[in-house]
C-alpha cells in the first residue's frame, strides 16, 4: 500500500504561523511530492473548519500555535480529524515529548531544522500507510466485538434454552414417576390376590402391564440420568463392593421382566473374585439397562446370560449375553451414541428413548472402566464392561487419568485427610462417611483409611481449597441443626497438597499408597 505515488495529487494539511516557517515546509513538501496540493492554516480552530471542509491525506501540525499549545494540540486535533494521520512539527528536539504525542495518537515527530525533502516524503509515506493499516484493524477489532456482542448473546440464549429444556424433562419425568409407581403397586396388589383371585389368564395380563410400566420407569431414569450428566450433577459414592451383592440387589428385577417375556435367565459368577471399587447403585443400573435390552432383543426361545469374572490383573469383567438378532459390525460403535437404535423386526414395539446404551457407557466411565460389544449378526450380542478391583493405587490412576481426559485446561487435584475422635461408635461413624460421600462430587474421590479416618482426593486448585473446607464445615454445622441422633463429631482436618494431574500423576499415587498401606488393601 503506497499510498502518496498513487495519487496524482497528495493533499497536505499544514498548520503553522509563522510565516517563514511555513514557507520552508512548503517548499520542502513540494520537493518531496512535486504534484502535491499543500493548504496552509495559521491556528487550530481554522484547520478544525479545513478538515470538515475538505478532505485530505496527511496533517502536519506545529505545537506553538495561537490558540492551542504543546500536547493539547495533538489530542484535539486527533479528536477533530480522526481519519488524518497526524505528524507532528516542532523547533527542538525533546525525546520525552516525541515519545507523549506519538501516544496520543501522532504518527510522527519532526523538528523543523532538521527537516529535508527525503525525510519529509519516508514520514509522510509511513504515516499515512500505518495510520491506514491502525484504522483497518480497528475497524476489525470492532466487527469482532460486535461479533462477539451477538456470539454472547446467542450462547446466552441457547443456555436459557438448554435449562429450559432440562427443568422441563427433569419436571415431566419427576411427574411421570408418581403415576407408574401407583401402576405398578396396583397392579402388584391384584397380581397377589389383594382383591379377589386372580386368574392364570389374569395373572399374565398383570405381569404384562407390569412389564410395560416397568419399561417406562427405566426411560423416566433414562432421561433423569442424561438430565444430571448433562449438568453435571450425577453424584458417585464409590466404594468397596462385591460383584455378587451388585448383580443379587438387582436380578428379582430382570428375572421378573425375564418371565413375562418368556426368557430364561442364567448367572454366572466365578468363585474368589476379589472386591471391585465402585459404585454399586450406578453398576446396578449398568447391568439393568444391558439386561433388559437383552431380553427385548432375543429370540424364541430367549435365552440371556449375566456373567462376570476376572479380567487381566487389575479388572473384573461383567457381561450380559443374548441369542437375539446380533448387530451388524458397522452398527457397533454406533449404537453407543445418544438417542441411536438398531432397526429390527424383533419385539419393535419395545423401542424406548434409545438412551440406555449410552447412559451405561457413560456410567461405566464414571467408575473407571470401560465397556465392550461382540455381536454376530443372527447368532447374538454380548455386552460386556470392566470394574476395577478394591487396589487405591490403580483406583486412583484411573482417577488422575479420567480427570486429565475430561480438561482441557491445567486440572488439579488436592488431598485432603479427615480424621475423627477415636472413640466414636460405628454407627456415628457410617453417618460422617455418608456426608463426606454427599459432599463430594462425581470427579472427587473417597478411600477409607485406618483409625477412623479418611482420604479425600477432590478436583480443586489450591486456590479454591479454602472454599472447599469452608463448604465442609458449613454443611456440617447445617446437618447438626438438624440431626435427630446428635451432632457428628468435630473433623480434624489436614491437607497433604495439591498436584497438576498432568505434571505430576506419579505423586498422586505414591501419596495415596502411603496414606493406605498399598500392600494391604490390593486384593490380587
Amino acid at each position: 500500500m503506497v499510498i502518496a505515488e498513487q495519487k496524482t495529487q497528495l493533499r497536505i494539511l499544514l498548520i503553522e504561523d509563522d510565516c517563514v516557517d511555513g514557507e520552508s515546509v512548503t517548499r520542502s513538501l513540494n520537493k518531496a511530492f512535486p504534484n502535491c496540493g499543500v493548504r496552509r492554516v495559521r491556528c487550530l480552530g481554522e484547520a478544525i473548519g479545513a478538515v470538515a471542509a475538505s478532505e485530505f491525506d496527511v496533517v502536519l501540525a506545529d505545537l506553538s500555535l495561537p490558540d492551542s499549545r504543546g500536547l493539547d494540540s495533538v489530542v484535539t486535533m486527533v479528536q477533530a480529524c480522526p481519519q488524518n494521520p497526524l505528524i507532528v512539527l516542532t523547533g527542538h528536539a525533546d525525546d520525552e515529548l516525541s515519545i507523549t504525542a506519538i501516544a496520543e495518537g501522532a504518527q510522527d515527530y519532526l523538528v523543523k531544522g532538521r527537516i529535508s525533502p527525503e525525510l519529509l516524503q519516508r514520514s509522510i509515506r509511513y504515516a499515512i500507510q500505518r495510520h491506514a493499516m491502525l484504522r483497518h484493524n480497528d475497524q476489525l477489532l470492532e466487527t469482532l466485538r460486535q461479533r462477539d456482542l451477538l456470539l454472547q448473546n446467542k450462547n446466552q440464549k441457547l443456555e436459557k434454552a438448554c435449562k429450559t429444556a432440562q427443568k422441563f424433562v427433569d419436571n415431566v419425568s419427576h411427574e411421570f414417576r408418581t403415576p407408574l409407581t401407583v401402576i405398578m403397586e396396583y397392579a402388584s396388589l391384584l397380581a397377589d390376590g389383594i382383591a379377589g383371585p386372580v386368574s392364570e389368564e389374569q395373572a399374565k395380563l398383570l405381569g404384562v402391564i407390569d412389564d410395560r410400566a416397568s419399561d417406562l420407569n427405566n426411560m423416566v431414569d433414562d432421561m433423569l440420568d442424561v438430565s444430571k450428566l448433562e449438568s453435571g450433577l450425577l453424584g458417585a459414592s464409590r466404594s468397596p463392593c462385591k460383584v455378587a451383592d451388585i448383580i443379587d440387589h438387582v436380578l428379582p428385577a430382570i428375572r421378573r421382566k425375564a418371565i413375562v417375556r418368556e426368557v430364561q435367565l442364567d448367572v454366572e459368577i466365578d468363585e474368589g473374585l476379589p472386591d471391585v471399587f465402585c459404585d454399586p447403585a450406578k453398576v446396578g443400573r449398568v447391568i439393568v439397562n444391558l439386561a433388559i435390552n437383552a431380553i427385548k432383543f432375543t429370540r424364541n426361545p430367549g435365552r440371556v446370560c449375566i456373567s462376570a469374572r476376572r479380567h487381566g490383573e487389575d479388572d473384573i469383567s461383567i457381561a450380559v449375553s443374548d441369542n437375539g438378532v446380533g448387530i451388524p459390525a458397522d452398527r457397533q460403535r454406533e449404537i453407543f451414541q445418544r438417542f441411536a437404535q438398531v432397526k429390527t423386526e424383533i419385539r419393535d414395539s419395545t423401542k424406548g428413548f434409545g438412551l440406555g446404551l449410552n447412559i451405561a457407557q457413560e456410567l461405566v466411565d464414571l467408575n473407571f472402566g470401560k465397556m465392550d460389544v461382540e455381536s454376530t449378526e443372527g447368532e447374538g450380542s454380548s455386552f460386556s464392561f470392566t470394574l476395577p478391583i478394591n487396589c487405591p493405587g490403580e483406583v486412583t490412576r484411573r482417577f488422575i487419568s479420567r480427570m486429565a481426559a475430561g480438561h482441557e485446561g491445567e486440572a488439579a487435584v488436592s488431598a485432603i485427610a479427615i480424621a475423627i475422635e477415636d472413640d466414636t461408635n460405628e454407627s456415628v461413624m457410617r453417618d460422617v462417611e455418608r456426608f463426606l460421600v454427599h459432599l463430594l462430587r462425581q470427579n472427587d474421590l473417597i478411600f477409607t483409611l485406618p483409625n477412623r479416618q479418611w482420604l479425600l482426593l477432590v478436583s480443586v486448585p489450591s486456590i479454591a481449597l479454602d472454599d472447599f473446607l469452608m463448604r465442609l464445615n458449613k454443611e456440617r454445622l447445617q446437618i447438626n441443626r438438624n440431626r435427630p441422633r446428635g451432632p457428628l463429631p468435630e473433623f480434624q482436618v489436614r491437607v497433604e497438597g495439591t498436584w497438576n494431574v498432568a505434571e505430576r500423576p506419579q505423586d498422586i499415587v505414591q501419596m495415596v499408597d502411603q496414606q493406605l498401606g498399598e500392600e494391604n488393601y490390593c486384593v490380587a
